[in-house]
């Protein structure tokens, strides 16, 4: 009795949240500065709905913002993760009513806490083709990969698609985007571990990079007539590599997704005289942003993907809230395959 009697009355006044409370200068430091902390529950404002939270995945930008070396510099304190997904609990939005499941993303208030308050209108809603960590690794990866290939790569049937980083979440994704776009897909990673799950989300070829010379191998695969389109999120070493695998008879698309290995690339100009190759930087929250027509194109079609179970993010490791420090941990060691997420009550996995 004593213990129901506990566990009531902390779901009535408050509800836990994974808290950035001090700017670190590692990612390590910054892991081991976080805290799991009681937030007193607000009563909502028009328009509003609280979503009790299932499952909220991790993406490499919050190891950044632990740091504050990401782009969007969120005010502290601040709760960490950015996509979740998860069930409405209370609404004074006529779009959504109690039970309904969605899934939403969200840079302003974030989304590792038991209760998510926001707008309405930020949500959408969640196929029953996705469990909830599926659906909260969906966004950022599908909506990413569909602005870079479509919008910016303007990706064809029939071409030369390169991947690289593609046993992450953003990789993978791009993966199973190029497939149903009818690329001819080649998977790059680190590790043959990686590669195997690449495999399982459709690649039609493999590198690792780890071991093999990229430009060889791609030359190999493609019978020298190298990418057209290559989506690279990596940076570093990864990326001056990637030049010299565009193909050889001009307009391929060099897409600049992010820099993961945290070198910042310096691109020799000549090479993209020579190679007559487009460099397109691809800024997906920015661009939606500014050009909402897209935002709607883009999320109706990977929702119709996603409900005809074409897309679905592989989701191998999930850790309870109170581990929270573990999963993080695992990206800072970069020996997350597909999406880790961080889940609030251990139902996550069910449908």
């Amino acid at each position: 009795k004593a213990t129901v009697s506990v566990l009531y009355c902390h779901k009535m006044t408050g509800f836990r949240a994974l808290m950035c409370k001090e700017i670190k200068p590692d990612p390590y430091s910054g892991i081991a500065a976080m805290e799991v902390v009681t937030r007193e529950r607000q009563p909502l404002k028009a328009g509003e709905v609280r979503v009790a939270v299932k499952s909220s995945s991790l993406n490499f930008p919050e190891l950044l913002m632990l740091q504050n070396k990401y782009q969007f510099k969120p005010k502290m304190p601040f709760v960490l993760c950015t996509e979740a997904a998860g069930v409405v609990e209370e609404s004074v939005c006529s779009q959504w009513k109690k039970g309904d499941r969605v899934f939403f993303s969200s840079m302003t208030e974030g989304t590792c806490q038991e209760e998510w308050v926001g707008k309405g209108r930020e949500l959408m809603p969640l196929p029953d083709t996705l469990t909830y960590s599926q659906g909260a690794g969906f966004l950022m990866g599908y909506a990413t990969g569909y602005h870079a290939l479509v919008h910016r790569g303007h990706l064809k049937a029939g071409e030369w698609l390169l991947v690289t980083g593609a046993g992450g979440g953003m990789g993978l994704a791009a993966v199973q985007l190029g497939k149903v776009l009818g690329a001819k897909v080649i998977a790059a990673a680190s590790s043959d571990d990686k590669l195997e799950v690449c495999k399982q989300a459709g690649a039609d070829y493999t590198i690792n990079y780890g071991k093999e010379d990229l430009k060889k191998a791609v030359s190999k695969i493609t019978k020298g007539k190298m990418c057209d389109v290559i989506y690279e999120p990596v940076g570093g070493d990864v990326f001056d590599k990637c030049v010299r695998c565009v193909a050889t008879g001009g307009y391929a698309r060099l897409l600049v997704v992010g820099f993961a290995m945290g070198r910042i690339p310096k691109l020799p100009v000549n090479m993209a005289l020579i190679k007559g190759f487009d460099l397109v930087g691809v800024r997906m929250g920015h661009q939606l942003a500014l050009q909402p027509e897209l935002r709607k194109e883009l999320f109706t079609h990977l929702l119709d993907l996603a409900a005809k179970g074409k897309l679905k993010p592989m989701v191998t490791s999930e850790f309870p809230l109170d581990q929270a420090k573990d999963a993080f941990t695992l990206m800072a060691d970069r020996k997350v395959i597909g999406k880790c997420c961080i889940t609030m009550d251990g139902t996550s996995s069910k449908l």
